[in-house]
Order: structure tokens, then sequence, then C-alpha cells
């Protein structure tokens, strides 16, 4: 059984924790890119753009490389990074469209197309991202709508309210790669960051403000906002969890210092003697013993016959699991998934055979 304790979705957040979750603005003095790895022109070996900030105008945003590739965002002023995603399309103009889509200062956006959109609106809204005098800044609104190339985006829908003075600033970084290429890059990146700061990004892993609720699809049309005072945290705020013990390789039995079960064949009858419980588990390819996927679970039994039932193209699969505990926070879990993904890929610089399945 894995030993270190997870957080207890059962269980209320500390007072005031979400006011720990961001550092401390770095005053006058800039990051130097240079003193932090993930903050740096070449992390995970890749050739980053210069940090640009959100509100900047076109001939500084264009240095968004215009190719698929990885980004990151972070807040202006502090040493953390708020977000890390990957896109199949212009890197240039899936930034531009989702600073666009933060100008809204009366209203959470959806959580489509950009899934981080509504955590980053969240953090600046509450955690108070704007500068008195940017945001006072008569030419900010010219600034912005001077960035708008016609075809780039579609303006928003709704427009209520002033431009809100965007205090994030991002970078990115071109990648030739197929989706599950770029994909696993992603989780290699997140992962990296996980150890170099002990600590999760922000808004990855389906995590959120303590105080705000997330806004669904535009299908599904329930708008997020701020929480009443009477109304508990959003557990999604709750902390992240340290990252896994790099020890061992991937198919080990102690791979991520974990305890992985001896591996099975994926069938029924195998499946229906897994422990109870939430965890995270291997689907390897019966007789090269390569692992072909990596998963996790609120209920690892339930997970694994769904996998049983799925067609595998005549190959006989194995599993094998950890159990964290009972009741884990869904952030949690994916945490540690991808801090697997992300150390497969750093030993095979690749992702999981079956892991990123179609996409662009």
């Amino acid at each position: 059984m894995y030993s270190r304790p997870a957080p207890s979705p059962l269980s209320p957040a500390s007072p005031n924790l979400y006011y720990s979750m961001l550092p401390e603005p770095t005053g006058e003095t800039p990051v130097d890119p240079e003193d932090r790895d993930y903050l740096s022109y070449n992390w995970g070996y890749l050739p980053w753009s210069p940090w640009i900030p959100f509100s900047a105008g076109k001939p500084a945003f264009q240095e968004i490389p215009h190719e698929p590739g990885v980004y990151r965002i972070k807040p202006v002023g502090r040493d953390c990074l708020m977000y890390v995603g990957e896109t199949g399309r212009s890197l240039y103009l899936r930034l531009h469209d989702l600073r666009i889509e933060l100008r809204n200062c009366n209203q959470m956006p959806w959580s489509d197309p950009h899934a981080e959109a509504p955590a980053l609106w969240a953090w600046q809204d509450a955690a108070g991202f704007k500068d008195p005098k940017e945001h006072s800044d008569p030419g900010l609104e010219e600034n912005l709508q001077d960035s708008v190339t016609p075809g780039d985006v579609s303006e928003p829908q709704e427009d209520e309210g002033p431009v809100r003075a965007l205090r994030f600033e991002c970078s990115a970084a071109p990648l030739d790669a197929s989706a599950g290429g770029r994909k696993g890059m992603e989780h290699f990146l997140l992962s990296r960051y996980r150890l170099e700061r002990d600590e999760s990004t922000l808004c990855n892993f389906g995590r959120f403000h303590p105080r705000y609720r997330k806004s669904t699809t535009r299908k599904e049309g329930r708008r997020g906002g701020r929480l009443a005072d009477s109304q508990k945290d959003n557990p999604a705020g709750w902390p992240g969890i340290t990252p896994l013990d790099v020890t061992g390789k991937p198919g080990d039995s102690d791979w991520m210092g974990l305890e992985w079960t001896d591996n099975l064949a994926l069938s029924a009858e195998n499946i229906a003697g897994v422990a109870p419980g939430a965890g995270l588990y291997l689907l390897s390819d019966a007789v090269s013993r390569e692992i072909v996927y990596i998963g996790q679970s609120a209920d690892i039994g339930k997970r694994l016959l769904g996998h049983s039932r799925k067609p595998s193209d005549d190959r006989s699969l194995a599993f094998s699991y950890q159990i964290i505990g009972q009741s884990v926070l869904p952030h949690n879990l994916k945490e540690m998934e991808t801090d697997l993904i992300g150390n497969f890929f750093e030993n095979f610089r690749k992702a999981p055979e079956f892991q990123f399945p179609g996409g662009r």
C-alpha cells in the first residue's frame, strides 16, 4: 500500500490556504528567467520565446511562434507558473484567443474552447493581478484592439464592462511532433515543474481557486463565479500532492516509489480480485511487457473492467495497479498520473502507445 497520505476530500481546507498558494510579488525587480529552470528560455531543451505580457500590443505579441507547440503562463512579477499547455494550431492564435477570453471582467469564461480560461480568470479576479497604473491607462483598450488581426479571432460575444488589465504573461515553444508527442511533452514539463518547485501549477489537473466555482461548457450553459461567503471552499482548490519519488524505471515493481502489483492478464476474472479504492494503474503488452497506457481512477476495478471490454487489435494486455486510498481528490490522482507519464516520456522520449489516441 502506498504510504504517502493524500489530502482527504472530507476534510476542510485550512483557513486562508489560498492566500499562500501564490508567491508574493517580487517588487520592482523583475524575476530573472535564468534563475528558475521552469522560467528559462531552454526549459526542457526547447527554444522558448521571450515572456510576453497578455496586455502587449501586436508587434510584441507577434514574437509568439505561429507553429504548433507548447506554452506556459505565469503571473507578471511572480515566481511561479499558472498553466502549461499544448496546441496543434498556431501558438500565437491560441494565446491571442485566450487573452481575448480573459478581457471580460464581469463574467467568467466558459470552459470551452480554452479549458484553462475559467481558472485563470478566477485567480485574476480574486488575487488582484491588476496593476493600478496599467488599469488606468486609457491606451490599454486600444492596445489590445490593435493586436487583433481580422480573421484571427472572433470578438467576445458579450461585451459587459471595461477591458481588464491583464496581468499574465506567456512564453511558447514550437514543437514539430504528433498530437501524442506534444501531449507527452506537456506532461513531461508539468512533471518537471512539480519536481523543480515541489508543487503543481495552479490551473492544470482540474485545479481551481478555492473560492470560485467553474463555468461549464457553452452548451451546458452554467456560468461560474465567486462563491458566497456561506458556501464551502471548492475542493478543486485544496492542496496538491507532493511529487512522486523518481526511482526505478517504467515497469519496475517500485517505479516512482510506488508498490505495483504483479502483472495479470486483463480479464474480468483477474479484475474481480482488485482491491477497492482509488489509485493508479498500468496497462502493458502481455508479450513485450511494454507499458501502453498509464491511468488513474477513483475506482480502479471499475475502470479496468471498462478497459477489458474495449477492443485492443487482438493484442493481449496485462495490468498492474497501486491503490492510493479509499477517497482521493481528483486533482491529486491527475498529478500522480502526470508524474508517471512525464517520467515515461523522459525515459523513452514518447508517450505510451495508447495514451493519446487521435487529435491534431
